[in-house]
């Protein structure tokens, strides 16, 4: 292949590179929010509140990842429209990643497919929108993309280090090592493996030193149990409700099967860095596929790079690799802009919430809601309820205490009704509390004979449409706010009011 860029490549490269950059400006402050971003920005808070992962709040994601964008939080304070400012650091991983990805594809091809590789990766929208969304994966991607980087250049050490670091952000780290190990064998089959032990036992002592000085860190606090059952018995028993993971795990051997006869194939080729990652993106993806108990586009996120350099060298073996390449790339630009919505702005409703949170509680109260949509509240049930709980809470294996804990510590406001809720903690909320548009408060409609009940105690006020209203409350007169506790009470006085 000709490797020289020529003036009508990089006339392409340039015009769709621009056009990258202005499509993600656009969607940085315009595409939704994803209810992932705000559960993680709810843990990196708790650092920030002087709170410990897993002992103190819920998660049940390693912690590298909000450890390190805790001082970011801090420095941006209480906002309502925090969730964009805490976007701009996943820019620098995502420049990052897109350097990884040209020097990469730039060793084992040329700059030609380097150029195409990082254009087309920068355009792919899964990648597009999870990489710029606030999210643990990100983070991993780039600490993955670095440790590729050492291999090619054979810093076994700090590879591992990096991987370590990867695994410290995503226990999907551990089929990132098993597809490298796998790669490996195979790629050296017959070439003598025990020449490589050494730079081996070198990767996996840099593997092990983040993971380690983290476990020592939760062992010091008090959080290694509550570590251990976030990470591996939540989400191992979570694992095993998955109906249909034994398809998965069947097709297995079928789908590595091929992955071997592809290898067995293609065993010739020249550059064995190219045959190398190509067999990581294989393996990975089988591997994954075959075991990993809930997949999503995110999941992939490290080999979108790999795919997008194997894709740009081929597309540059066509006659007309300018034709090609604008042909796919138009292709991503017209899915990006429909997995989108259209650069339409959906960011105002968790804005809108975000106002109402500051506005209607201060720091330090509780407030529950789906997952830390709210982010700067501790919430008063310990799991959030994402799919993981949800169906963990159906196969009783974790009790719905949301009337408990509210009750127990006096949580006055909640997020909107909605899907997510379980069945009796939605009961206890929809009828003990009043909605409030994105949120709602503790209280209820005053029935016409004047009789309501309290199920939180704390302090109440009595109003109507045009605010607090007069009357007689338990059969004194009622001039303001007043304590009330759990029970019945009654209000004489002007109707359709609500406590």
């Amino acid at each position: 292949m000709r490797a020289v860029l020529t003036r009508r490549e990089k006339l392409t490269f340039a015009v769709f590179a621009a056009l990258a950059l202005v499509l993600r400006a656009a969607a940085l402050f315009r595409y939704r929010f994803d209810s992932d971003e705000q559960q993680h920005l709810h843990v990196t808070w708790g650092w920030t509140a002087g709170l410990v992962q897993y002992r103190d709040l819920f998660d049940n994601h390693a912690p590298l990842f909000h450890m390190l964008t805790a001082p970011l939080l801090a420095l941006v304070g209480e906002r309502s429209d925090v969730l964009l400012w805490m976007r701009v650091p996943m820019l620098v991983l995502f420049g990052v990643v897109l350097w990884a990805t040209y020097g990469i594809a730039r060793r084992l091809y040329d700059e030609r497919v380097a150029a195409g590789a990082v254009v087309l990766l920068a355009l792919f929208p899964p990648f597009f929108l999870k990489s710029l969304e606030f999210r643990n994966d990100n983070l991993w991607t780039m600490f993955w993309m670095l440790a590729l980087v050492a291999l090619l250049q054979r810093r076994m050490l700090v590879a591992g280090l990096l991987l370590g670091a990867a695994f410290a952000v995503s226990l999907k780290t551990g089929v990132l090592v098993v597809a490298l190990v796998v790669a490996a064998m195979i790629t050296m089959w017959g070439r003598g493996l025990r020449a490589h032990r050494r730079a081996a036992w070198h990767a996996l002592l840099g593997f092990v030193l983040v993971p380690a000085a983290l476990a020592i860190f939760f062992a010091g606090v008090g959080a290694w149990d509550e570590l251990v059952f976030c990470n591996f018995t939540f989400n191992g028993n979570f694992a095993r409700t998955r109906p249909h993971l034994w398809i998965g795990r069947a097709a297995f051997p079928l789908l590595f099967g091929a992955v071997l006869w592809l290898a067995w194939r293609f065993r010739g080729t020249q550059d064995r860095w190219r045959y190398f990652l190509a067999l990581v993106l294989g393996v990975f993806t089988v591997t994954l596929v075959g075991f990993w108990p809930l997949i999503s586009p995110r999941d992939f996120l490290p080999m979108m790079p790999l795919g997008a350099m194997f894709v740009a060298a081929t597309l540059m073996r066509f006659a007309n690799p300018v034709r090609a390449f604008t042909l796919a790339a138009l292709v991503c630009v017209a899915a990006l802009y429909y997995y989108a919505d259209r650069f339409e702005n959906n960011t105002d409703w968790h804005i809108t919430m975000m106002q109402q949170a500051l506005r209607l509680s201060h720091p330090g109260e509780p407030l529950l809601d789906h997952k830390g949509e709210t982010i700067y509240r501790r919430r008063p049930f310990y799991f959030a309820f994402e799919i993981a709980t949800r169906t963990l809470m159906s196969r009783g294996a974790i009790r719905d205490t949301v009337a408990e804990d509210v009750i127990r510590t006096r949580t006055h406001i909640a997020q909107a009704d909605g899907a997510m809720w379980p069945p009796k903690g939605r009961a206890f909320l929809n009828e003990n509390f009043i909605n409030m548009g994105r949120l709602r408060a503790s209280g209820q409609w005053i029935a016409e004979d004047g009789s309501f009940s309290i199920a939180v105690p704390g302090e109440y006020v009595i109003v109507n449409e045009r605010g607090e209203t007069r009357g007689l409350l338990d059969g004194s007169p009622y001039r303001g706010a007043r304590e009330l506790g759990a029970g019945a009470h009654r209000f004489a006085g002007e109707k359709k009011v609500a406590v």
